[in-house]
């Protein structure tokens, strides 16, 4: 029985780059693809694929973000989380999502199909850039406990990448099917959590995080 396979990238030339080297493998199969956080996250819930490759930096809702989303509606499927970045902050926000494995985007002609075989074993896969963060880091799945990001609820960062990617209060109540005074009452918090006083603040602070870029 081949892998079902689940791509999740906003650049469609590049999404249509991984087809291209997964589609000619008798092994593989591309069940479902999506471009936005939000739409991988209804995929995976539909399709429930056996790997979910998934970008790192998508619109409306990253990738660390739809990979712990995607874990809760389908368990089983393992994350391939792709990324431009090797730093720390991208790499371990990943793995304390639950990502199983993390490949580098100029690593993809000649890692892809090898990380999908690893984590089709139940092993994890790591781009060797990546793989040596993970070992000079004491904890990886430790939570970020002064980080005040860590406080805010699935919702709150939602609207949180919203707000940062510049969406108005009304444009995100018509995306998230939401009323304009729920979003202004959950806007409120999040400033108050994060510790932001203007939407600049608010964008610099999504920036240094990583979230939007």
């Amino acid at each position: 029985m081949p892998v079902r396979i689940m791509l999740a990238d906003d650049h469609n030339l590049f999404r249509a780059g991984l087809r291209r080297i997964l589609e000619d493998n008798p092994e593989l199969e591309i069940v479902a693809e999506a471009s936005t956080g939000i739409g991988a996250v209804e995929m995976a819930r539909e399709h429930k694929p056996d790997i979910a490759i998934v970008d790192v930096g998508m619109k409306e809702l990253n990738g660390v973000e739809a990979t712990a989303q995607i874990l809760r509606q389908s368990p089983e499927t393992a994350v391939l989380i792709l990324s431009m970045h090797s730093d720390e902050r991208y790499v371990l926000r990943a793995v304390r999502a639950g990502a199983r494995g993390y490949l580098l985007k100029d690593s993809v002609e000649e890692g892809l199909v090898t990380a999908i075989q690893r984590m089709r074993e139940g092993q994890a896969y790591f781009s060797p850039a990546v793989a040596k963060i993970l070992q000079q880091s004491p904890d990886p799945k430790a939570r970020e406990h002064d980080d005040s990001y860590e406080s805010l609820t699935e919702r709150e960062r939602q609207l949180y990448q919203l707000l940062a990617e510049g969406l108005s209060n009304k444009e995100i109540a018509t995306r998230l099917n939401l009323s304009i005074n729920t979003v202004t009452t959950h806007r409120a918090r999040i400033m108050e959590k994060m510790g932001v006083r203007s939407a600049a603040e608010l964008v610099l602070s999504a920036v240094r995080r990583g979230l939007v870029v």
